[in-house]
């Protein structure tokens, strides 16, 4: 015997869906599934990340828009789509995707990406001879010491103690840097043969005598423990 009291049930729930069918109107669909992977999670600034949420559907429907809040202010769109982050200290951001189907329904998850400061660059100790290499000085060397000189430049990264550090001829002459004076980055200084007094730019051998050969030469610069750090050498024959 069947049952009255269903059969109504039955007919009631028929007769909606026939009159929201005809008026146009419909029952609320399923949000989407949303998901998304990266192609990594964690690294040094500048990081670059590709965000792909190709893994996200609509189980009755369509997905069409894809927003992305990258957690750093900047905004995105696109079911793939790149972003680069940069960073002075550690930060942990979180993305969220938010995707909304055809229907106007919404979904969103998140993820965290851990961004670190890049280290900085290695510190590097160098100094060079450089341009001008004024080893044949104006009318009699010997009478005219500081117009025979040399210059030195800090090429590295770093402001260079030379305390104890020199510079010597072929035959073996040398000249020891005052103590404490320093090379500031890309700082230039001008070594005379002759006498005059220091300062941070210019240096006083000293000499009694000519330094540099007029025809040819080779000036080596040497580090505190004795180890060649540069050489000049010329032929002017």
């Amino acid at each position: 015997m069947q049952n009255p009291r269903l059969i109504r049930s039955i007919l009631i729930a028929t007769a909606v869906l026939l009159l929201l069918a005809q008026t146009g109107c419909f029952l609320p669909s399923g949000s989407p599934d949303v998901f998304f992977v990266v192609s990594t999670s964690e690294g040094e600034s500048p990081l670059t990340i590709t965000f792909d949420a190709s893994g996200s559907s609509d189980p009755d429907g369509a997905v069409v828009l894809y927003e992305w809040d990258f957690g750093d202010g900047v905004p995105g769109t696109g079911r793939t789509t790149v972003h680069v982050y940069l960073v002075d200290t550690e930060t942990v951001f979180t993305v969220r995707l938010t995707v909304t189907d055809d229907d106007g329904n919404q979904s969103s998850a998140t993820k965290r990406i851990t961004v670190r400061p890049a280290p900085p660059p290695p510190q590097t100790t160098r100094v060079e001879f450089v341009w001008p290499f004024h080893y044949d000085a104006q009318g009699d060397d010997a009478a005219n010491l500081n117009d025979e000189y040399f210059a030195l430049q800090n090429t590295g990264s770093q402001p260079i103690d030379l305390t104890g550090w020199t510079v010597s001829n072929e035959r073996g002459a040398a000249y020891r840097f005052p103590n404490g004076f320093t090379l500031d980055l890309g700082a230039i200084v001008y070594i005379h043969s002759g006498a005059g007094t220091d300062t941070s730019t210019i240096l006083y051998w000293h000499a009694s005598g000519p330094v540099w050969n007029d025809q040819s030469d080779i000036a080596v610069l040497r580090g505190a423990d004795g180890v060649i750090v540069s050489l000049y050498a010329y032929n002017d024959c």
